[in-house]
This record gives C-alpha cells, sequence and structure tokens, in this order.
C-alpha cells in the first residue's frame, strides 16, 4: 500500500509543470494571455528610461555599426517608401494593424487547427517576450523616428485610432526599439506556420511575413533594421529555452500530417 502510494504521488507532476503543459479551453487561455500581455505591456513600461541621452547614444552606436557593414539603409528606405503614396499608406497600415492582427490570427490558427501543437508554442512565445523585456531594460535604444536623422513617423496618428487610443500614449516605452517584437513575433509565426504545414509546397512563403516586417519598420522610421535581427535571436533564445524546459510536449517541426 505504502509502495503504491509512493509511486502515485512521484508520478504527480507539480502545479509548475502542469501549468507549463496546461492544455485549458479556448476561454482560459484567451484570459491567461489578456494577463499576460497586459503584464508584459506594464513591465516594459516599467524598464523605461526618461532620460533620452542613453537610448540616443545607443542609436549613435548603431548607426555606426550598421555603416561598418555598408548597410545604413533606413534613411532611404524611409525616404523612398515616403514618396510614393501608396507605399506610405500600405507600410502605414501593416505597421499599424498587422502586429496585434497577426498574433491574434496565428494564435487561433494552432489552437483549431494544430491544437497539439499550442501548448509550445504558448510557452515559445512568451519566454521571447520575457527576453525583449530584458532587451529594453538592459538596452533602451531610440528609434530612428526620435533621432536627428529627419524621419517623419506616419503612424503616429494611425497608432491612435482617431484618438480613441490616445490614452495609451503615456504608458508606452519610446525607447523599446531593441529587439523589434513587431519583426520578432513575425520570425517566430513564420517558422511556427512553416513547420506545421510540413506537407505544403506554399509554406516557405510564409518568410515573406518577416521580411515584409522588416521592410515595413524600417519605412515607418519605427526600427533599425539591426533591431529585426535582435528581434530574430529573441525568438530563436526563446525557442531553444521552450525546448529545454518542454518535456514531452510536441515540438512544431515534429508535427507530421495525419492520415486520412
Amino acid at each position: 500500500m505504502l509502495a503504491s502510494r509512493a509511486v502515485t504521488v512521484a508520478a504527480t507532476p507539480s502545479p509548475l509543470a502542469r501549468l507549463w503543459t496546461a492544455r485549458w479551453p479556448v476561454g482560459a487561455e484567451l484570459a491567461l494571455f489578456l494577463v499576460l500581455y497586459a503584464a508584459y505591456e506594464w513591465v516594459r513600461d516599467v524598464v523605461a528610461v526618461e532620460d533620452p541621452a542613453r537610448p540616443l547614444r545607443h542609436a549613435l552606436d548603431v548607426v555606426d555599426v550598421e555603416r561598418a557593414l555598408g548597410l545604413f539603409v533606413e534613411t532611404d528606405v524611409h525616404d523612398w517608401v515616403q514618396s510614393i503614396g501608396a507605399l506610405e499608406f500600405t507600410t502605414t497600415w501593416i505597421y499599424t494593424l498587422a502586429h496585434t492582427t497577426g498574433f491574434v490570427v496565428v494564435f487561433f490558427w494552432v489552437w483549431f487547427r494544430r491544437r497539439e501543437n499550442f501548448a509550445m508554442f504558448r510557452n515559445w512565445f512568451w519566454i521571447t517576450n520575457a527576453l525583449a523585456v530584458v532587451g529594453y531594460w538592459l538596452y533602451p535604444l531610440a528609434p530612428p523616428r526620435l533621432t536627428d536623422l529627419g524621419l517623419a513617423d506616419p503612424t503616429k496618428e494611425p497608432l491612435e485610432l482617431g484618438g480613441t487610443l490616445s490614452w495609451f500614449q503615456p504608458f508606452r516605452n519610446e525607447f523599446a526599439a531593441m529587439p523589434s517584437m513587431h519583426v520578432g513575433y513575425t520570425v517566430l509565426f513564420a517558422l511556427t506556420i512553416f513547420w506545421l504545414n510540413r506537407g505544403s509546397r506554399w509554406r516557405w512563403l510564409a518568410f515573406l511575413w518577416p521580411a515584409g516586417m522588416l521592410f515595413t519598420v524600417m519605412a515607418t522610421a519605427n526600427h533599425w533594421w539591426l533591431d529585426g535581427v535582435g528581434g530574430a535571436a529573441a525568438v530563436l533564445l526563446g525557442l531553444l529555452i521552450a525546448w529545454r524546459l518542454s518535456g514531452d510536449l510536441p515540438m512544431p517541426w515534429e508535427w507530421r500530417r495525419r492520415r486520412a
């Protein structure tokens, strides 16, 4: 009896393990997402710096690195796009709407179409966000629009959606440019779509998403291209951590199309 009880107790996963591998109803997942995203935005604001001197100094360092590589292209991309009305309109609204719409669509797609992979996907996403906050804290960076390069930010008014979101502006960390999660999320989503559509010849098109977003964040003067590299690095490091902590959770690259 004691031996049987000992085996039962030993086999019971810890609360943390149950949380990590949880597959809850969609309502619980939505509530968790909203709570965690509010916490992410709050912490991102907490680590914000008030004195712009350090973020601006870091921006000069980024420009120096890009120039040393012969790839300081932000001003050229921005000026070219802003000179073409259709491109300015498109990139402005992609930056404004695609960020939130993207993770809503991908979260629901994984939930309803690849449910066995959702727990790993969710964990990977939030670990990546935690790493991003560390980046904002350790390396506050001014985006191109806040430097003396004279680049206009066409997304300022659309981001407020006619003034309905003006209340959010005081809570926005203006120096959370490195890493760029506008680009990082799209890398995470592209990899997820690529791996979970192993049988499709079209899955390579998923990588047009991060490429397009990298172009967009430069065109709107909201990020340096090196911020996009930082976003991709956060995603890959987040994947490594999530994989090491995953236990028996199925990995996205292990998915195989079910036979009919």
